[in-house]
């Protein structure tokens, strides 16, 4: 790879952890405004842990799929798209970690649920980089 395809796969690493977030937090606002309206303030607020904790791993993983399979697909001849896969992947594992850490304590981040929402994360990518990277043979539609 070249120099500045580890910048891209931070910027595909960034984009699809920001697109994450502004998920959970559409989802937390759906379920504020249209599945539970007129509650307190506070009950939103203890709810929207839980509602993150199965859409950011769901959306982590649908999302890096799709960048995946959208990676494997406008694949330049020179880029080797599992090796930019796995730049992308390093860098969304950190960007996370650091987010995580940032504003939480380490044991409250440092978890198998974390860790497998990572790992989950990372093989829809590798998977989406594997559809996204076949083409049909000669003569198939």
């Amino acid at each position: 790879m070249k120099p500045i395809d580890y910048l891209k796969a931070l910027g595909t690493a960034a984009a699809v952890l920001v697109l994450n977030l502004a998920l959970t937090t559409a989802l937390i606002t759906v379920y504020g405004t249209l599945i539970e309206p007129g509650r307190p303030q506070s009950h939103y607020r203890d709810m929207a842990p839980q509602i993150g904790a199965w859409s950011g791993p769901a959306g982590g993983a649908i999302l890096m799929f799709a960048a995946g399979l959208l990676l494997a697909r406008r694949r330049h001849a020179a880029r080797n798209v599992m090796a930019f896969m796995t730049a992308t992947v390093a860098f969304y594992v950190a960007l996370d970690l650091s987010l995580g850490l940032a504003t939480a304590p380490a044991a409250d981040v440092l978890t198998w649920s974390f860790a497998v929402s990572l790992g989950l994360m990372a093989a829809a990518g590798f998977v989406g980089a594997v559809v996204g990277g076949r083409r049909p043979a000669r003569g198939e539609a």
